[in-house]
């Protein structure tokens, strides 16, 4: 995950399909602890939970701002695995080898022969065209905002989409984050937006066995194309309403595979059991979103001043025994993305303190009145609110050090916690002033800031975004700088376009950005092998990133 994708095969005036790569059949290995032989076909039970998320929705759509974390990638495959955990490690899925021509305007794929649905239908070419066409159709179906040209078959073994502009470096989202669904049942819907598709037919590791309320389970597709997977049988979800449960059972080695966090995980988690596994690898950053489209955040001031109210340091510590690493103004990753770091930027640092904080609004014509509290500048009340996803404890104890930190510096802040749910559906709808969040989870810095920034995927409020620029920012420099990394593989151009976004991001401050995310991934080594380890980096573990989580389950086993 530390270096910029190296796109291959774009020769300059290049009109020929050029051969980019060519995969194994599988790829990846499995050597944590050990790894089972699954000569008798899938067996054991592995128990899983993501953390705190309420209740299963029972919604396999994966269109849906409800859809259940193993849709993507455990049911519906995309057509490559791009290792989060190691950049440049890419393996082949549901295709084989792919090629860039036409100035990286085209793309043509070769597929898998030999793959059904799980239905027993064969899966060919017209599924490939059918999901990409598909998103040209209903714009709200193409969460990534591709420019997709169309999508046509050559036989039954090969894809050629194109685009109306080059996407060369965009390989990672065409090609690793667009999920293939079945023509044969999606042509059929009426309104793929809304369909909770909760019998879902995939060409994934595992099938839809059964959800209630608070356990979700899947079964092991037993006629699954990859030789050898997966080797577990059924996997046990559990949702628990916060991070109190989550970590209870965790704790007690009731959970295999977990994902909340633990307070002084060393006493309460990993002394209790020489087994008990951590990995905790930076994927991502942890900010403050601020609605840069609606409301009070929408003034620059206002933004600055807040980051300048915060000790970044102090928090880390308090909440996390300083475990977190620190971030810097332009959000960028590190070292993961190194590569492309401004020079300009290597020294910049955070202004804080509440006294910055002050002479920020009050140039910016803040009135500050006897209470210390600031007042907007057209005299109303200053009272912001920010969200959190209710029963996250950890982000609890963040927010309540930031609201104490920003009435230092004048600033009125109110804690909400909705349910997990109705933080999604307001997050999406752009419904809220202030979030306390994280992004990243990728080894692509352009997908990471085109996620995160360009406008084309940020629709109007109230309209749901599913892709990731939920403050709806807007910056004409910002979008075209974009354009440029994926239009490219000339680094030189793109390190100067990076610069571009780097700077807007610690100018503009469309994220607040706090410091790395923690990101403590529990595992019971008592009856689990064949996890990833810093040896063998073969996937990222988190079990709600997508589809590394797949990569993973169809390879780790019962002992």
């Amino acid at each position: 995950m530390n270096l910029r994708p190296k796109p291959a095969g774009l020769l300059a005036g290049a009109t020929a399909v050029t051969a980019l790569i060519a995969l194994s059949g599988c790829g990846g290995s499995a050597s944590g602890g050990g790894s089972s032989s699954s000569a008798s076909g899938p067996h054991g039970t592995l128990t899983l939970a993501t953390g705190a998320t309420g209740s299963f929705a029972d919604d396999f759509n994966p269109f849906s701002p409800n859809v259940e974390a193993p849709t993507n990638g455990m049911i519906y495959e995309p057509l490559f695995f791009f290792n989060t955990a190691k950049a440049g490690d890419v393996q082949s899925w549901l295709g084989t080898s792919y090629a860039w021509s036409n100035g990286g305007r085209t793309l043509t794929v070769n597929l898998r022969h030999g793959v059904t649905w799980s239905d027993g239908q064969p899966f060919t070419s017209a599924d490939v065209a059918f999901s990409f066409n598909q998103k040209i159709q209903n714009k709200a179906l193409n969460s990534y905002g591709l420019p997709l040209a169309g999508a046509t078959t050559n036989g039954d073994y090969q894809a050629i989409i194109t685009f109306t502009q080059s996407q060369v470096t965009n390989g990672y989202l065409i090609l690793g984050k667009s999920f293939i669904l079945p023509k044969h049942i999606w042509s059929t819907v009426s309104d793929p937006t809304t369909w909770q598709n909760t019998r879902p037919v995939g060409t994934g590791a595992f099938e839809v066995q059964s959800v209630s309320g608070q356990v979700m389970t899947l079964t092991a597709n037993t006629h699954y194309y990859m030789p050898g997977f997966p080797k577990v049988k059924t996997l046990k979800y559990l949702a628990f309403s916060g991070n109190n449960g989550t970590d209870a059972a965790v704790e007690s080695g009731e959970v295999d595979w977990g994902g909340g966090f633990i307070p002084d995980i060393q006493t309460t988690y990993l002394d209790k059991n020489k087994n008990y596994v951590l990995s905790n690898v930076p994927l991502a950053d942890t900010f403050l979103l601020p609605n840069t489209r609606s409301g009070p955040t929408t003034d620059l001031a206002l933004r600055q001043a807040i980051s300048e109210a915060m000790d970044r340091d102090f928090i880390s510590k308090s909440v996390y025994n300083g475990e977190t690493t620190p971030t810097n103004p332009e959000a960028l990753l590190s070292p993961n993305f190194d590569s492309v770091a401004d020079p300009a930027l290597a020294n910049a640092s955070f202004d804080e303190g509440p006294a910055n904080a002050k002479a920020t609004l009050g140039k910016a014509g803040y009135k500050l009145g006897s209470d210390g509290m600031f007042s907007l500048p057209d005299g109303q009340p200053l009272n912001l609110t920010v969200q959190y996803v209710s029963g996250y404890t950890d982000y609890e104890s963040i927010l309540q050090i930031v609201q104490q930190e920003l009435a230092e510096a004048g600033i009125r802040i109110t804690i909400a916690a909705p349910s997990y749910a109705q933080y999604t559906t307001n997050q999406d709808d752009g419904d809220f002033q202030l979030l306390l969040t994280n992004a990243g989870y990728t080894p692509s810095p352009y997908s990471y800031y085109y996620n995160l920034l360009d406008s084309a995927v940020a629709p109007a409020i109230g309209t749901a975004d599913t892709v990731g620029n939920f403050g709806r920012y807007a910056n004409p420099a910002v979008d075209a700088a974009l354009t440029r990394i994926a239009g490219t593989s000339d680094t030189a151009v793109q390190d100067q376009a990076f610069a571009t976004v780097e700077q807007a991001v610690a100018d503009d401050l469309p994220i607040i950005p706090l410091f790395q995310a923690q990101d403590e991934i529990e595992i019971n080594g008592d009856n689990v092998t064949g996890y990833p380890t810093a040896a063998d980096p073969y996937a990222a573990t988190p079990l709600w990133l997508q589809p590394d989580d797949a990569w993973v389950a169809m390879r780790i086993a019962t002992k």
